[in-house]
């Protein structure tokens, strides 16, 4: 437009400044900014979650895996177990081989039950008198105890395992019952 149209009831174009923003477009940026922070939040809460997740599998097939290897170990450590209690039948003194065997064999066990123990399984060997759980104890047999309550161990056949919250093996037992 030049000053002619003007003058004939034109409009002169508007000026236009530079750097301001209309209140409409700073509405929508504040918009879209909120938007992105909420983008950014949640993509923040699913990394985190997905990083929870993964440290969970990681620690469920730590346990698993060794709770694998403990199922596969135990019928040794069972046998040395035997063995340790057919030895210890003979007079100490009697043989002084059989006594090394035996001192060789109780350190053999022990070896194996602390590396067990420092890999976070454990052993489950309940005493005479303690109560029967059927969670974590195997009821072989049952006597009639007229001393004991019903249903407490009387004996331990073979110690159980666990690792963490997952049983490798029950606690094999023989439970008291009323007569």
């Amino acid at each position: 437009m030049n000053q002619d149209d003007i003058a004939e009831g034109g409009q002169s174009p508007e000026p236009q400044e530079q750097g301001v923003e209309k209140p409409e477009s700073k509405q929508a940026a504040a918009s879209e900014a909120d938007e992105m922070r909420e983008r950014l939040l949640r993509a923040l809460a699913d990394a985190e979650n997905a990083r929870k997740r993964a440290d969970r599998a990681r620690a469920e097939g730590r346990e698993s895996g060794i709770a694998d290897l403990v199922s596969k170990i135990v019928p040794a450590l069972d046998s040395l177990d035997l063995a340790i209690e057919a030895a210890s039948r003979t007079e100490e003194g009697s043989r002084p081989s059989v006594d090394a065997l035996l001192n060789g064999l109780r350190a053999t066990s022990r070896a194996f039950l602390d590396a067990l123990i420092k890999v976070g399984v454990e052993r489950i060997c309940p005493g005479t008198g303690e109560a029967f759980d059927p969670n974590i104890h195997d009821a072989i047999s049952s006597r009639s105890d007229d001393e004991t309550g019903d249903g407490l161990v009387l004996e331990t056949l073979q110690p159980g395992y666990r690792v963490a919250r997952r049983l490798v093996r029950p606690a094999r037992v023989v439970i008291s019952r009323a007569s």
